[in-house]
C-alpha cells in the first residue's frame, strides 16, 4: 500500500469548528504513544522513527478518509464529539495503515528476491548456455532440459505479469473506494447542516417560548397585584360588616337573613382565598393557570358587586328601620306627654 503524499485536499469533517481535530494534530498527539506501546515491534518501531514516512501517513489521503469515516459514525451514533476517541481512532487507523504498508514492503521484498534469483538462474543459464554451446554436440540432452528450465522461466514471468494486474485492480478498486468514502463524505456534510439548520430553529422557537414564558410571568404578577386589591377590599368589607352587626346587636332577629349573606360572603371569600392558594401551586403551565386566574377574577369582580350591592341594601334598610324607630320612639314620647297633660287637667 503506497503512502506517498498528495497535493490534493482532503475534505475532513466539520474542520470549520474549533472543537474537532484534523487527522494531522490527532497521528501527532498519538505518535509517541505508539512509539512507547510498540517498542517492542520492530518494524512499527523503525517506521514511527522514520520522519518521512510518519510525514507520509500523515499525507495518506486514505488514512484521512478512513480516520474520517470512522470519527463521523462515531460521533453519529454517540451524538457527541470526544477528542479523545479521535486520538484512539486515529491510533487504530495509523497502526492499520502501518501494517499494511509493512506487508506491502514484505511481499515487495519477497517479489524482489524472487526477481534476484530469477535472474541469478537467468545469468546462470545463460553462461552454461555458452559452455553447452562449446559443447553441443556433446551434451544435447542437457541442452534440452536447459529449454525445458526456460520454460518454466517464462511460465514464471507470466505468473509475475498476473500477479502485477493483480495489483493494478487492486489499485483501481482501492480508487473507487476513496471515491465513494468521497461521497458519503460530501452526503454526511450536508446531513450535518440540515441538522444544524434544524437545531437554529429549535433554538429559536426555545426562545420564543422563553419570551412569551417571560411575559405571561409579568402578567400573573399583575394578576396577583389586583388579587391582594381584592383582598384588602374584602377586609375593608368585614370590617363594615363587624360595624353593623356592632350597630345592629339589638335587631338580630329581624335581621336574620342579613347574617346568612354575610356568612354566605364569608364563605365566598374563604373558596376565593382557597382559589389563590390553588393557583399559585399549580402555576406549572402558565397558559392554562393565566386563563384560570382572568376567569376567577371576573368571578371575584362579580361577587364583590352583589356583595357590595347587598352591603348597600343592608344599609339602606336599617337607616330606614333606624328612621322608623326613631319616629315610634318619638311618637311614643308624645303621647306619653299627652296623657301626662290630660292627667293633670
Amino acid at each position: 500500500m503506497s503512502l506517498s503524499p498528495r497535493s490534493a485536499a482532503l475534505t475532513t469533517y466539520a474542520l470549520s469548528s474549533p472543537i474537532h481535530q484534523s487527522w494531522e494534530s490527532a497521528l501527532a498527539d498519538v505518535v509517541g504513544v505508539l512509539r512507547i506501546q510498540y517498542r517492542s515491534d520492530d518494524d512499527v518501531r523503525l517506521f514511527l522513527d522514520s520522519a518521512e514516512k510518519v510525514r507520509h501517513l500523515q499525507q495518506s489521503i486514505a488514512a484521512k478518509m478512513e480516520w474520517n469515516r470512522r470519527v463521523i459514525k462515531e460521533e453519529m451514533d454517540s451524538g457527541i464529539h470526544s477528542p479523545p476517541r479521535a486520538r484512539r481512532i486515529a491510533k487504530e487507523v495509523a497502526i492499520d495503515f502501518i501494517r499494511r504498508y509493512l506487508d506491502g514492503e514484505e511481499e515487495k521484498l519477497s517479489m524482489y528476491r524472487r526477481l534476484q534469483d530469477i535472474q541469478r538462474e537467468k545469468e546462470d543459464t545463460l553462461s552454461t548456455v555458452l559452455e553447452y554451446e562449446r559443447e553441443m554436440k556433446k551434451v544435447k540432452d542437457e541442452n534440452a532440459k536447459l529449454a525445458i528450465s526456460n520454460q518454466n522461466l517464462r511460465e514464471e514471468n507470466e505468473l509475475m505479469r498476473t500477479d502485477k494486474d493483480e495489483l493494478k485492480l487492486d489499485s483501481q478498486k482501492l480508487k473507487t473506494e476513496n471515491d465513494q468514502s468521497r461521497d458519503e463524505n460530501d452526503r454526511l456534510r450536508l446531513e450535518n447542516g440540515k441538522l444544524r439548520e434544524e437545531n437554529k430553529k429549535v433554538r429559536q422557537e426555545n426562545q420564543d417560548l422563553r419570551n412569551e414564558n417571560g411575559a405571561l410571568r409579568s402578567e400573573n404578577q399583575k394578576v396577583r397585584v389586583e388579587n391582594q386589591k381584592l383582598r384588602d377590599e374584602c377586609d375593608d368589607v368585614r370590617g363594615e360588616n363587624v360595624k353593623v352587626r356592632s350597630e345592629n346587636q339589638s335587631l338580630r332577629d329581624e335581621n336574620q337573613e342579613v347574617r346568612c349573606e354575610n356568612l354566605k360572603l364569608r364563605d365566598n371569600n374563604a373558596s376565593l382565598r382557597d382559589e389563590n392558594e390553588r393557583l399559585r401551586s399549580g402555576n406549572g403551565t402558565l397558559m392554562s393557570d393565566n386563563r384560570k386566574l382572568i376567569q376567577d377574577n371576573l368571578e371575584l369582580n362579580s361577587r364583590e358587586d352583589e356583595m357590595r350591592m347587598l352591603v348597600n341594601i343592608q344599609q339602606s334598610i336599617l337607616a330606614g328601620k333606624a328612621g322608623a324607630s326613631k319616629e315610634a320612639l318619638r311618637l311614643q314620647q308624645k303621647s306619653h306627654n299627652d296623657d301626662v297633660v290630660d292627667d293633670s287637667s
